[in-house]
């Protein structure tokens, strides 16, 4: 058995930043990965950290405050813990620079990406940061060492994206991404993976993959005192005390089906999420809190594109274009509109249900486009302009295309002359899609309306849009210092979690990009200080 001071389970952005803030605060470190690969979901996210009043933007000249953003957390996610709020907004910053100081990471502002809902009290149009370009080094072939990014090689930041309108058919900057792949430099959630683990190294914490953690192990008076593993001996004794941060359990069909109170039928995360931590923490009697919620997305399923693990695990990717530009909309089976598709929430639409069936009332649900969006803009991973793959629904009529979804023609007809004539007047009066700078951000700066154009020439084309996650949100109950507490509100002692492995500390929905990751580094950080500090 391996000693120790500390153990962490899970190597995402909640794991490394708990073993760095404990390694810092002078505590022998060991990181337990289950995969093959670091860094879980953090790894194939966008990698941008929802920080308010952090350094980087106020240096920037954006204004800031943490009781502005408690204003705004409030406002949009009503009915949380309040301790818990007030501690991330009042400990994020703290943690961004914390991570700078103590890994090669040097955050930059993301001004492109707006808070969600920015228009609402408390709202601001910069909050984000991500990480500068980081050298890959001596860490490996990035291919091994991370799950593979979802849309292409992590070597542009966000800002880069947003700013050449990337997603929004604008050209890539080929020089600039050449110069990158041939330093050997990475940015988005795998940039912030690799400083992660440079920076955990130059701390001396012991990081071992391929080491799936079985049971919590606890001393006679019921302290957490370290973990099994699948091998014996790599199983670990931690004198001060183990730190859940597995992620969630999005992969796990029986955890999906008992607890989950929408459909989640294609998460768009690495295959290793199977709710490890939520059933260790349940077996030594921690209380549960928010099991049925999940950080809910639109995804698209190309055939045949699966994740590198030994099962060939389909690869969903998250629909980003084919909800956010012009010229596409979504209807449901019966051939209507059913949500403001460009919304960041709008996967949210899956989970109603037909009160006289008992059955999702928009599932299954389509995007559908026409022969605009394909001449200017990617869909389901398919390039602009190019032919059409013999899976990709296509008709030269609405009436064909009404026949090969099994949607009544009259209707879907119907659904479209309306939208077509509310995009026309650069107006949706249905359901507000366009109206937010959230939902600009994500479109087409050069059409006449960012997120909405008529859908009107043929060929048509559908794609089937599913309900995924980037991760979920229920777990064990934690308090201010992350330690996790039992039904009676006690702390158990030796046991803390962070990330997705913990009770979410926002929700139902989301209000910002970068919450998720910003949520793992913090409550990681504060984990990991409180081991060594407490």
């Amino acid at each position: 058995m391996i000693e120790a001071d500390v153990v962490v389970i899970g190597s995402g952005a909640a794991g490394l930043a708990a073993a760095l803030a404990a390694a810092d605060g002078g505590a022998e470190v060991v990181v337990l990965e289950a995969s093959a690969r670091w860094g879980g979901s953090t790894a194939v996210s966008g990698g941008q950290v929802w920080a308010p009043a952090n350094h980087r933007m106020l240096e920037a000249g954006f204004a800031d405050s943490a009781e502005e953003a408690l204003t705004y957390c409030r406002t949009v996610a009503p009915g949380r813990d309040e301790v818990l709020v007030e501690t991330f907004v009042r400990t994020v910053p703290e943690v961004v620079r914390f991570v700078e100081e103590r890994t090669p990471i040097r955050f930059t502002p993301v001004p492109s990406y707006p808070d969600t809902f920015v228009e609402l009290p408390g709202g601001k149009t910069a909050r984000h940061v991500e990480v500068s370009p980081q050298d890959l080094g001596d860490l490996g072939d990035l291919s091994e060492l991370v799950w593979p990014a979802p849309f292409f090689a992590p070597v542009l930041t966000n800002q880069e994206a947003m700013e050449t309108h990337l997603f929004a058919g604008g050209p890539p900057p080929m020089e600039l991404i050449g110069q990158r792949m041939s330093a050997g430099v990475v940015t988005l959630g795998a940039g912030l993976i690799v400083g992660l683990l440079h920076g955990c190294r130059k701390a001396g914490v012991h990081l071992i993959r391929d080491c799936r953690v079985t049971e919590l192990i606890r001393d006679g008076d019921g302290r957490v005192t370290g973990v099994r593993t699948a091998d014996p001996l790599r199983s670990v004794r931690a004198d001060r005390g183990v730190v859940l941060a597995s992620g969630g359990f999005e992969h796990d069909p029986v955890l999906r089906a008992q607890l989950l109170s929408g459909p989640l039928t294609h998460p768009v995360t690495p295959p290793v999420q199977h709710g490890d931590g939520l059933r260790m923490a349940g077996l030594v009697g921690a209380a549960l809190a928010y099991t049925g919620e999940y950080w809910s997305w639109p995804a698209y399923q190309a055939p045949g594109r699966t994740w590198p693990d030994p099962a060939g695990t389909a690869q969903p990717q998250l629909a980003v274009m084919e909800r956010s530009l012009p010229h596409v909309l979504w209807v449901n089976p019966v051939g209507r509109r059913f949500v403001n598709e460009s919304s960041h929430n709008c996967a949210a639409a899956f989970a109603e249900l037909d009160p006289n069936t008992h059955h999702p009332r928009n599932l299954p649900a389509w995007a559908i486009g026409d022969a605009q969006f394909r001449a200017r803009y990617s869909v389901a991973g398919i390039p602009a302009g190019t032919p059409a793959p013999d899976w990709l629904i296509t008709a030269g009529s609405l009436a064909e295309l009404a026949g090969l979804l099994d949607i009544d023609p009259k209707t879907l007809e119907q659904t479209i002359t309306r939208f077509n004539a509310m995009a026309e007047a650069g107006r949706d009066d249905d359901f507000q899609r366009g109206r937010t700078r959230y939902e600009h951000a994500f479109g087409d700066p050069s059409a006449a309306h960012p997120n909405l154009g008529p859908v009107s020439e043929p060929p048509f084309f559908a794609v089937p849009v599913y309900p995924s996650a980037v991760g979920t949100k229920g777990g064990p109950r934690t308090d201010e210092r992350a330690r996790v507490l039992d039904w009676s509100g006690n702390p158990i002692p030796g046991l803390y979690a962070a990330g997705n492995a913990a009770a979410a500390v926002f929700g139902p929905g989301t209000f910002a990009g970068g919450l998720t990751v910003a949520s793992a580094l913090t409550w990681g950080w504060i984990a990991g200080h409180d081991l060594t500090t407490a």
